[in-house]
């Protein structure tokens, strides 16, 4: 039998087929519903994004233990998921990504102090059309504190941005992470205090 690629995108497939599916259309309403209450409640496109970020965070610190745990039960994917240097946690984001949004990813700009991840299809944004008073609110917020809220816990204090949205009328969706820091201590204070 001739060996398996063990890339970090066929691990991402691998782990995408054994996890436990949610209709995306059920998703993209439910968190449409979630955008339109705090639009009603906050006003403000900045606290909205801010509350979204918060959200995200907080499932991207959960998340990435069970990520981690699924990632290294498969065969010689330890090597897949080690992110001894900041470029490398594209690689693990792209696998979490798809294991838990179904978001396939393509890797952008990859550098010693940031890098970026392009997805043509992003599952938060079915259905949405921004009025034009909320055409500068960052809908997908969500996916940027997630991304940074995983990132802490692997020890990186970074900046998460939407670089590109469909949405704004760009060709694809595009997420920048810029490095801040390298955690010496683990997570941040938010997790800590939960």
């Amino acid at each position: 039998m001739a060996s398996k690629s063990w890339s970090p995108t066929y691990l991402a497939n691998q782990l995408w087929a054994k996890q436990p599916k949610a209709n995306a259309e059920l998703f993209a309403l439910t968190y449409g519903a979630l955008v339109a209450e705090l639009v009603r409640d906050l006003e403000t496109n900045d606290k909205i994004q801010a509350e979204l970020d918060r959200m995200g965070h907080s499932m991207g610190i959960r998340s990435v233990e069970e990520f981690l745990a699924k990632a290294s039960l498969e065969p010689q994917s330890q090597t897949a998921v080690t992110c001894s240097q900041f470029k490398d946690t594209s690689d693990v984001l792209k696998m979490a990504l798809k294991m838990f949004l179904g978001i396939t990813t393509e890797a952008g700009v990859q550098e010693d102090s940031h890098f970026s991840i392009q997805f043509a299809e992003n599952p938060l944004s079915l259905f949405v059309e921004l009025p034009p008073d909320r055409s500068d609110l960052e809908y997908s917020q969500l996916l940027c504190g997630y991304v940074r809220g995983m990132l802490e816990m692997l020890q990186f204090d970074v900046t998460v941005t939407m670089a590109q949205s469909v949405l704004r009328g760009d060709e694809v969706n595009e997420m920048r992470v810029d490095l801040n820091q390298v955690l010496q201590a683990g997570a941040g204070d938010d997790y800590q205090e939960e």
